[in-house]
């Protein structure tokens, strides 16, 4: 125990554990130099075991002697799994803390963007099965093939630095992948060698997806909003919209991310009829991101205004510029001849009489 000078809390017989909450949480701590108070033995429990596994934590709360103040200490499983750290904060603080998180990214104007990595900004060089560019065809491409540290290689996106150029000036960018940490590194290194373009956080989901793949639960998903942004997992009626409202996805996957998260996702697959593989991202994607973004901060301005009640939601935006699309779409298609409904099939021959 290394104890708070100035502070003493009140020793309840039992506490009670509010349940997992996600990593983003500790790192929010952790960015604000929250260093840990407390180290307990790890306990052999599944409930424990399987906090370790999907990488989050719990809180229990605690009262200040002679004081209304909460207090939070979140328990955090270590890296070995050998011992659970606390970390003590007040509540008040917590909600400040997020509360700036994400005002500060809306004062900049920006909004949050997760990108994916694999087949969707870079795919592996390689000849074995599976989703790989055959060693022939980086050869057409050679101006798209990076080398990572390791020595393997990756073909980029057609135009993926103008497009990172682009975005970051209206959106914070983070990485989502299901790669290990150090080949998500690797990837931004030669996506971002000066880390101008991707501030975000760079997160691997590998851990959880490779406990999960080992769980009793193998179809849960392994990456999750909650795990990046803090603003996602707190509740805080001070906070600009529901848990989802902000952040936007780009993968060519929906299935790792939970249910309730697929309408934040910008699905992307790999252009048709391309000699070699790539993911067009100018103009439709750009476009969509763009238009997403001036409506949502044309609506934040009326919000702050007084103007509107209702705060805004990228989501909503994206579903109003889908739905907006395919009007337009469907009033601009030429208006062929009616289709001619199919002529009923002949009745069946009755059957011989025996």
């Amino acid at each position: 125990m290394f104890p708070i000078p100035g502070l003493s809390f009140v020793l309840e017989d039992t506490y009670e554990l509010q349940g997992s909450y996600p990593r983003s949480l500790f790192v929010v701590m952790q960015q604000n130099a929250i260093r840990h108070s407390f180290i307990f033995d790890f306990p052999d429990h599944p409930w424990f075991h399987d906090l370790f596994g999907l990488r989050k934590s719990t809180y229990i709360i605690l009262k200040e002697l002679n004081s209304d103040e909460e207090w939070q200490m979140h328990l955090k499983p270590s890296r070995d799994r050998s011992n659970i750290f606390g970390y003590m904060i007040k509540h008040s603080d917590l909600q400040r803390i997020v509360r700036e998180q994400q005002g500060n990214m809306l004062k900049c104007r920006k909004l949050p963007l997760v990108l994916d990595l694999d087949d969707t900004l870079v795919r592996l060089v390689g000849n074995e099965p599976g989703r790989y560019v055959p060693e022939e065809q980086a050869v057409q491409v050679q101006h798209r093939v990076r080398e990572l540290r390791d020595g393997r290689k990756v073909v980029l996106t057609e135009h993926v630095h103008e497009f990172l150029d682009w975005a970051q000036k209206y959106f914070e960018i983070s990485v989502c992948s299901l790669g290990d940490q150090n080949y998500v590194d690797m990837v931004a290194a030669v996506l971002d060698p000066e880390r101008t373009r991707i501030r975000g956080i760079l997160y691997s989901a590998r851990q959880e997806y490779e406990f999960i793949a080992k769980s009793n639960y193998p179809r849960r998903p392994p990456k999750d909003l909650f795990a990046l942004y803090a603003f996602c997992a707190v509740s805080d009626q001070s906070l600009l919209g529901s848990s989802f409202s902000l952040p936007l996805i780009i993968d060519d996957l929906t299935h790792m991310w939970p249910k309730e998260q697929h309408d934040n996702i910008i699905v992307v697959k790999e252009q048709r009829n391309a000699p070699v593989w790539t993911v067009a991202l100018f103009p439709v994607v750009q476009n969509v991101l763009y238009s997403v973004y001036c409506e949502f901060f044309r609506q934040l301005d009326l919000y702050n205004q007084g103007h509107i009640t209702t705060p805004p939601s990228a989501v909503a935006c994206y579903k109003e510029y889908l739905r907006s699309s395919l009007r337009d779409q469907i009033s601009a298609a030429p208006a062929p001849a009616p289709a001619q409904a199919p002529a009923p099939a002949p009745a069946p021959a009755p059957a011989p009489a025996s």
